[in-house]
């Protein structure tokens, strides 16, 4: 099975307001008593973080809505100083709103932080540009001043597994296995570390008229650049190959010898993400992240 990234199920189509009015509302009162101009909130996006454009400002509010359940207002604090560093740095990136105080502001129970508004076109997209501007990412991010978390992220994943429940999506058998991968990778000692994206695949880059720019660095941690490619090969899509030939000369054993840390992280949070908002697409990629990330078992 071609392995699309979860976000590849989700079309770009504006969704309805009101299912989503607690995180809007709480969204939009931030921005309006920063003294942003809000008439129209318009949503678009809800899986991972609910995303809600701010017209007529040139804003987006980002509200997490998965990744906040094992992460506090710090972690997302981190990211939204290492993008504002890196838009600084003229890196090729989404950068918070310089308009209002990006954030992120608690309100309602909910995190928000704002970004600035792309003009993204899928019909711009191009892997060979995205592995280039990747490899200009890592470049800038050398010199991040910021200390960041272990790629691995392995107490977080035993942390998510132990509030997962079995169900028809995922077993106790599988469960209980995820332990027993997050285990036998903890005992492998870390490559050199370095500031990565931590979650590079294509599906994370808006295709605006300057080019390509990359975003939702929520998992920007310390890893080998190879963490960040596997990201792209793992998902074994056509065009991924074109971004790794145009990101240019890496370790390729490091990079395959990466590909399990990222099917263990992604699994779990899959699960998350689909039990939230069931679909037969995101329950096959589930189903497929989950048997990715118990391989390393079978060897």
């Amino acid at each position: 099975m071609e392995r699309h990234s979860l976000a590849d199920h989700v079309e770009r189509q504006l969704q309805p307001v009101d299912r989503l009015s607690g995180p809007v509302e709480a969204a939009v009162s931030v921005a309006r008593e920063l003294g942003l101009r809000v008439d129209e909130p318009v949503v678009l996006r809800d899986l991972t973080n609910v995303l809600v454009r701010l017209d007529p400002s040139p804003v987006v509010a980002r509200i997490p809505r998965t990744l906040s359940r094992l992460r506090g207002r710090d972690w997302f604090a981190l990211e939204l100083r290492v993008v504002a560093w890196l838009a600084r740095a003229g890196a090729p990136v989404t950068a918070p709103t310089t308009l209002i105080d990006p954030g992120p502001h608690e309100r309602d129970g909910f995190l928000i932080s704002f970004i600035e508004a792309v003009d993204h076109d899928d019909g711009r997209a191009d892997a060979a540009t995205a592995g280039r501007a990747l490899r200009e990412l890592h470049r800038a991010l050398v010199d991040c001043p910021e200390e960041l978390p272990d790629f691995r992220r392995l107490d977080e994943t035993r942390a998510l597994l132990d509030v997962l429940h079995p169900s028809d999506l995922v077993s106790q058998y599988e469960i209980d296995g995820m332990r027993e991968v997050v285990t036998l990778l903890g005992k492998s000692p870390p490559p050199l570390l370095r500031p990565i994206h931590g979650d590079s695949h294509l599906g994370n880059v808006l295709w605006s008229p300057r080019g390509p720019l990359w975003t939702d660095f929520e998992n920007v941690c310390a890893g080998p650049v190879e963490y960040d490619l596997a990201c792209i090969s793992w998902r074994g899509r056509p065009q991924d190959k074109g971004a790794l030939e145009a990101y240019g000369p890496h370790d390729e054993r490091l990079r395959e010898s990466m590909e399990p840390y990222v099917a263990l992280f992604l699994a779990p949070w899959t699960v998350t993400i689909v039990e939230r908002h069931p679909s037969p697409g995101g329950i096959e990629e589930a189903r497929c992240r989950i048997s990715r990330a118990l391989e390393p078992l079978a060897r």
